[in-house]
């Protein structure tokens, strides 16, 4: 990891390719290809996106948890369940997919 001191004296930087700050006077700066500022706002992006994107994921599985229509018990015992759980896991995230699909849908509208 760069030595930080070394980072507060130097205004500007990039992240490297292991997510480390990296002075841009360390960097041969043809190898940059972004402004780091814009860097900067993808990594953002790219962060609060796959924690948004797990958080949705996660409540959409509770929400439908809660539903009987998507409870197993309700369709298969444990042996109906041992015997069909490919088809389950199908049909669960099927029906999963379209349920995120038309949050994020209503969400980007």
């Amino acid at each position: 990891m760069t030595d930080l001191n070394k980072l507060r004296q130097v205004k500007e930087y990039k992240m490297n390719k292991n997510n480390e700050r990296v002075a841009l006077g360390d960097v041969n700066s043809s190898s940059c290809e972004l402004d780091p500022i814009e860097e900067a706002k993808i990594l953002i992006v790219d962060k609060i996106t796959k924690h948004f994107s797990d958080f949705l994921f996660e409540m959409v599985n509770d929400e439908m948890g809660k539903n009987y229509l998507f409870q197993a018990e309700h369709y298969l015992t444990d042996a109906g369940y041992d015997e069909f759980e490919d088809e389950w896991f199908e049909f669960y995230h099927e029906h999963h997919g379209d349920v995120l699909y038309e949050v994020m849908k209503n969400i980007t509208n």
